[in-house]
């Protein structure tokens, strides 16, 4: 696909991200990346804020990471972490203009984030086995770029409408059979097999709607 344009008027972006360890495990194995970059300066936000996309990209992350002892904790990490240091050169070589398909940059990404993954789980045992979700959101003047992995889900709320939207796919054996009308979403919800994630990958990019930042 190639490389969209940029639309003129700028979006009024808010964010908000938290994320909590649950009642089974003493670790906190979910990890949340707020991100702002250009060509010059990459920072990393705090978790809650809002700022014009006007001159800066911004990326919004999530992941669960899994597995044994501390191995979901550093999956998850290790997955902000290649965010972190990929996305902001990436932002370098589009304004060069190196890069044509934004999805290309993402699939790209996410290999790299499933290549650190198999080499530290190959190499020392405590980390073996480990795997993570992975859902990123990558907002470009008047568009937004996603790339998703697992069952952490993407919702949009389009402006001046009240029914949210959900982009994203659960790649899980139950996801599946919901989507192809198996079963039902009351079934879906409480399925025995609704944690059993698939590995699959789904990049996208849509045009964001206009409209005035200060409503």
């Amino acid at each position: 696909m190639n490389s969209p344009q940029a639309v003129s008027a700028a979006a009024l972006l808010k964010w908000s991200g938290y994320t909590d360890r649950g009642k089974v495990r003493p670790n906190n194995e979910d990890a949340f990346l707020a991100l702002g970059f250009d060509a010059k300066e990459v920072h990393q936000l705090r978790k809650s804020g809002e700022t014009s996309t006007a001159k800066t990209d911004f990326a919004f992350a999530v992941s669960d990471g899994m597995g044994g002892a501390l191995a979901g904790e550093y999956a998850s990490r290790i997955a902000m972490e290649k965010i972190t240091t990929l996305l902001p050169r990436s932002f370098k070589q589009s304004a060069t203009g190196f890069i044509t398909d934004y999805d290309d940059v993402l699939t790209e990404l996410f290999g790299e984030v499933h290549k650190a993954l198999v080499y530290l789980g190959a190499s020392y045992e405590e980390c073996d086995g480990m795997e993570a979700t992975l859902t990123l959101c990558w907002f470009t003047p008047g568009w937004m770029h996603f790339g998703h992995i697992g069952d952490s889900r993407l919702y949009y709320l389009p402006a001046k409408e009240d029914k949210i939207k959900q982009l994203s796919h659960d790649d899980t054996h139950v996801g599946w059979l919901f989507r192809h009308g198996k079963i039902n979403e009351r079934e879906a919800r409480t399925h025995p097999r609704r944690p059993v994630a698939w590995a699959w990958r789904c990049t996208r990019s849509c045009r964001l709607p206009r409209y005035d930042a200060r409503r």
